[in-house]
């Protein structure tokens, strides 16, 4: 790019994706959005569950993105905000038919909306990340943040007032301001499907509908979700070592025998051997090729930064605060910090405006509102999430996260 735009989004998630909607619609449109996915179509490996959005975070994203009504009235499953609780000998502990106002909608439903409110020519496909940066500084002959993006298919880009770092638990862009890295939380899950024809598929109509089901006891987990074609994705929750499966199913070429091999072990005496039958069958029909998905966190007291770091960069998101999935607001916590990032952006250097004419005191002055702000909300999700994350795999999980449903705890 010979003159490229002031603003550098690194990830075409939801939280990258929102930042570049409400930018786009408060006419600051001097941003480009680089995203390591090769297009839109999503591979084998990148189909997504379902999230639930919440009222004062994620759908007030999509508000203020002017994108609300299309979500409601389209995309959104109202009826799915239903929740089944069970215990590991198949007993019911609560089934609630409205847990609010969350309705959920598909990973990929939730990113396709996004992606068709923002000027396509502004998406960079094909532009995963590879480092970030800084040149030494020579204000005598640079007039911009001074990193240069290095991306895995060889180019790069500089000359950016503003880098964004949107790119998640492993992000390229956070080296640049904290030597944080995420830790391993000890749990991990093995997702599978259930599609139509699944044998297992009518009892999961019956214990889940077309919202969640979770099951505890004895320091594992299956939850269960139903997606919008009405086919179920299952994940089993372990206590387990980092390395249990590290299977890459993108390019194993024996992902068959592989998720049999792990199938194998989920029906031991080590994890779901003496579970209910019909628990069991779960396991025993869930449809390969498994995923693994190790669970990582960043411990809370490292969260954060001092702004003088690297001028001209901030981070979004897990790349900022990643979390454990045990309160379910992640996605919702990063659609609200792009909300923040915008709002602080507009307030700070005007609507309808180029960043590259804005002042550096101006643009850092947002930046650390915007920090302020996200820091205290990244610490305090991680936080209740790691003890959330206790309960769930606690040998009386279902009576601890009952009581955390009936807000007692």
């Amino acid at each position: 790019m010979d003159t490229p735009p002031s603003i550098a989004i690194v990830g075409g998630g939801p939280s990258g994706l929102v930042l570049a909607r409400l930018l786009e619609v408060s006419g600051i449109t001097d941003y480009v959005v680089f995203e390591r996915d090769e297009s839109s179509t999503p591979g084998p490996n990148e189909q997504g569950g379902t999230l639930d959005l919440h009222q004062d975070s994620g759908q007030e994203a999509l508000k203020r993105a002017g994108l609300f009504d299309k979500f409601s009235n389209e995309l959104a499953r109202w009826d799915a905000a239903c929740f089944h609780l069970l215990d590991s000998a198949g007993k019911t502990i609560a089934n609630f038919s409205d847990v609010g106002n969350r309705p959920e909608i598909d990973r990929l439903q939730l990113r396709r909306l996004l992606l068709e409110s923002i000027p396509q020519h502004k998406i960079r496909w094909g532009h995963g990340i590879r480092c970030v940066e800084r040149r030494k500084s020579d204000k005598s002959i640079v007039d911009d943040d001074g990193c240069i993006i290095h991306f895995t298919n060889g180019s790069s880009a500089t000359g950016f007032r503003l880098i964004v770092g949107a790119d998640g638990v492993w992000s390229k862009v956070r080296p640049l301001l904290t030597p944080t890295r995420p830790v391993y939380s000890g749990k991990l899950y093995i997702e599978g499907k259930i599609s139509h024809n699944n044998p297992s598929y009518h009892l999961a109509h019956e214990l889940v509908g077309p919202g969640n089901m979770l099951v505890l006891g004895d320091e594992k987990t299956i939850a269960v979700q139903q997606l919008s074609d009405g086919h179920y994705r299952v994940y089993f929750g372990l206590v387990a070592p980092e390395n249990f499966y590290q299977r890459n199913i993108s390019f194993d070429a024996n992902s068959s025998e592989a998720t049999e091999e792990i199938r194998s072990r989920l029906l031991s005496d080590e994890f779901f051997a003496h579970w209910t039958p019909r628990m069991k069958d779960l396991v025993e029909n869930a449809e390969g090729p498994f995923r693994p998905w190790p669970l990582y966190f960043i411990k809370p007291e490292t969260v954060g930064w001092d702004r003088s770091v690297a001028p001209g960069v901030t981070l979004l998101g897990d790349a900022a605060h990643a979390s454990t999935p045990f309160v379910g607001e992640g996605v919702n916590c990063s659609m609200y910090d792009a909300v923040i990032l915008a709002e602080r952006l507009v307030s700070h250097c005007g609507e309808n405006t180029m960043l590259a004419d804005v002042e550096n005191v101006k643009l850092e002055a947002a930046l650390a509102a915007y920090e302020k702000d996200m820091f205290a909300r990244g610490q305090d999700l991680i936080r209740r999430s790691s003890e959330s994350g206790k309960r769930l795999f606690s040998d009386n999980a279902s009576h601890l996260t009952l009581q955390m449903l009936n807000g007692d705890i």
